[in-house]
């Protein structure tokens, strides 16, 4: 292993222990000095001290070595006692600080190498770093949506994602992305030049380990192989062949040239929402909602029912749907 690797361990490990030990010193020199300042000068008249709080309040002048002198010691054994605190004092809160401060450090090094775990809710968890993943990427970053990458190797730069180190294969690793409390993943694969149904059988393998870490999670992924849809579909809720859509549009060109660019600008606009058919319409036929639609200016494209969506139809069938996607006007 990296002999800085094994250093940061070494150093988080020392970091949690120590600013623990620290704080409970400094509490209890807090406590000690409280306590036994007021039951040694609460009977001197001429001294300062004849209430807790005032004698908390110069505990915490003495140990942070403000001392304002408005709180004054005049007995002999106070006195000593005090010198005793503030030695004891400063030296504990100096530890705490230093003890809180390599935390920061801590954090800082974990965030950097991928080592800390996720924190977000409700956010996507993207697994592999790869071009597919650098172009989703940059399409999703801007929409207010928290985003984790779970990778086995640093991703350069300073980015506004959480990065996770770890593979997609093992559960730990998973966990520490914040899988359980996910909203959806996308699983790209590792690389395009090795073997492509072994690439497939790793994603429906992290699929499955997916699958039972969070039953309600949204699974999308990438697969090499056409071959692999009918295995892939039991544990994705969202199957995407690399290739396939960018041959479907090279055909479409040719048979109506101009195709791909009117997709590439109608996706990568705003133009297409989604909203829930309201239930007020559930009397009226498919045929009827699409000319409904349309006096909004709303051209219906297709349906959504149990997570699954077909292409408009005009029929006199009752409305038997939950959403409905549109472009609008």
């Amino acid at each position: 292993m990296n002999p800085f690797f094994l250093f940061f361990r070494k150093f988080r490990k020392y970091s949690r222990n120590h600013v623990m030990k620290a704080s409970l010193l400094t509490i209890g020199v807090i406590i000690y000095s409280v306590f036994s300042e007021f039951y040694i000068e609460n009977n001197i008249a001429s001294s300062g001290i004849h209430s807790l709080f005032t004698s908390l309040w110069w505990t915490m002048q003495t140990i942070t070595t403000v001392g304002y002198g408005d709180t004054p010691v005049y007995g002999l054994a106070g006195r000593t006692n005090g010198m005793i605190i503030m030695v004891i004092g400063i030296g504990s809160l100096g530890y705490l600080m230093a003890g809180l401060t390599s935390m920061l450090i801590d954090i800082r090094l974990s965030s950097k190498l991928g080592e800390r775990m996720a924190a977000e809710k409700k956010h996507i968890v993207l697994c592999n770093y790869n071009e597919s993943t650098k172009k989703v990427l940059e399409r999703i970053k801007y929409d207010g949506i928290d985003i984790v990458i779970l990778n086995e190797n640093e991703i350069k730069g300073d980015n506004e994602y959480t990065f996770v180190k770890g593979s997609f294969l093992r559960e730990n690793d998973l966990i520490r992305a914040g899988i359980k409390k996910a909203s959806s993943v996308i699983i790209f694969s590792r690389a395009e030049d090795k073997d492509q149904m072994g690439m497939d059988a790793e994603n429906i393998l992290s699929a499955m380990i997916i699958r039972k870490l969070n039953p309600e999670i949204r699974i999308i992924g990438e697969i090499l192989n056409p071959d692999s849809r009918e295995h892939a579909s039991s544990f994705m809720d969202d199957i995407i062949i690399k290739g396939d859509v960018s041959s479907m549009l090279i055909y479409s060109s040719i048979m109506i040239p101009g195709i791909p660019e009117f997709i590439n600008d109608l996706l990568t606009s705003d133009s297409i929402s989604e909203e829930d058919v309201d239930k007020g319409y559930m009397d009226r036929t498919y045929s009827e909602f699409i000319h409904i639609m349309e006096k909004e200016n709303k051209i219906v494209l297709a349906f959504r029912k149990n997570d699954k969506i077909y292409l408009r139809k005009n029929s006199d069938e009752k409305l038997d749907v939950e959403s409905y996607i549109f472009i609008k006007n």
